[in-house]
């Protein structure tokens, strides 16, 4: 009885730990990551270290631009970083918006960076895949990155 009661035990945890973190996403996804923050050196210096880890990132300073990008190649990004305090009409939750309400879009996995107190309401209906609070170690948003993205420089090698 004791044999059967611990591998139920444990059966329980397993299916617990997996309802726990459920992958939206069976695997990284080649392509490119669009980073889009208005700040420049936190931009520039968030791109670079990327690049050095083996991806491609396409950056843009604000919302408008990033949907340009977006419209422009649809199926070319494998994940998109964005800032939710983004200067002009269009801020990172209405750019959230726009693109959940497209079906092609809405496919793309998406990481919020920001600095802003965000109600867990407004957070929910964020549908987002990851969450980072401002100030972050790059090595966080590296972990979250390689859920989804594959390096792509030829030749790279994984840096830990």
């Amino acid at each position: 009885m004791d044999q059967v009661a611990s591998r139920l035990k444990a059966d329980v945890e397993a299916i617990g730990r997996r309802d726990e973190a459920p992958l939206a996403y069976p695997s990284p996804r080649r392509g490119e990551i669009l980073l889009i923050e208005d700040r420049d050196d936190v931009r520039e210096g968030l791109a670079q270290l990327l690049e050095l880890h083996g991806y491609m990132v396409t950056e843009e300073p604000d919302a408008r631009r990033g949907l340009s990008e977006l419209a422009a190649q649809p199926h070319g990004f494998a994940l998109i970083v964005l800032d939710l305090q983004l200067p002009g009409a269009l801020n990172g939750t209405a750019f959230r918006s726009r693109q959940l309400a497209d079906p092609i879009l809405a496919t793309i996995p998406t990481i919020v960076i920001t600095a802003s107190d965000v109600s867990v309401e407004e957070r929910a209906g964020l549908h987002v895949d990851g969450w980072l609070e401002k100030p972050f170690r790059f090595e966080n948003l590296r972990d979250l990155v390689k859920r989804y993205v594959v390096p792509e420089v030829p030749g790279f090698r994984a840096i830990d």
